[in-house]
């Protein structure tokens, strides 16, 4: 694991590690790959998770053909997500509130760096009344290369006026660890849907089982 240095700011991820979103796409696109006859949907919808939406299509047009038509399988499932949330509100990973309330308690520099659709992603802290935690917020489609490209956390320190190896990622995927470890911050690993590799948790400063684990451990080292 990598040693940790002095820490000054704190950004998190979105899907998978403040909204437990990941499993609700994962059981969508299973429910479309059902309607539809798509074989292995599990582990190909798996392989997108900390992709943005550009990079998602492109992976699974290399796994299924260009003549998948993954634009028609994203509507649908859009539709089964709005309709689950409609109904269940939008799931808070068991948490999320206690840490970014601890963060907030001691004007901690807190940003998010998420590879969703900035409107999106705004929408949903916004529904979680979540936005007054972050100073800087942004999406995947603000940045030229997602995930596992270091450019969206360089981009984040940067605006946050922090330097890489003073600021702790928050991450779930094996592509957000990456993208972490490759623009020099302190990655926190919490897995969702896939368990990391020992190549993987040698890329981080700590594997956690959730954000409660998380919060004690900064509240130890900030």
């Amino acid at each position: 694991m990598q040693k940790l240095n002095e820490i000054k700011a704190v950004v998190f991820d979105m899907d998978g590690v403040i909204f437990d979103t990941e499993r609700m796409y994962l059981d969508a696109w299973i429910q479309v790959a059902d309607k539809y006859g798509i074989e292995n949907v599990e582990q190909s919808a798996k392989s997108c998770i900390g992709l943005s939406v550009v990079d998602s299509v492109a992976l699974m047009k290399r796994i299924y053909g260009e003549d998948f038509d993954v634009e028609k399988y994203h509507l649908e499932i859009e539709d089964i997500i709005r309709n689950r949330m409609n109904e269940h509100g939008l799931p808070i990973k068991a948490g999320a509130v206690e840490t970014l309330d601890y963060l907030k308690s001691i004007d901690f520099t807190v940003g998010l760096a998420s590879s969703t659709k900035y409107d999106r992603v705004l929408r949903n802290l916004e529904r979680a009344g979540f936005v007054k935690y972050f100073s800087v917020i942004m999406g995947g489609d603000m940045i030229s290369h997602s995930k596992p490209d270091p450019e969206i956390y360089i981009r984040v320190c940067e605006k946050l006026g922090v330097k890489p190896e003073n600021t702790v990622a928050i991450e779930d995927s094996k592509n957000g660890i990456i993208s972490a470890f490759k623009g020099g911050l302190m990655p926190l690993m919490v897995p969702d849907l896939n368990e990391p590799t020992g190549e993987l948790i040698e890329m981080t400063c700590g594997k956690f089982d959730n954000l409660i684990e998380v919060k004690d451990f900064l509240k130890e080292h900030i």
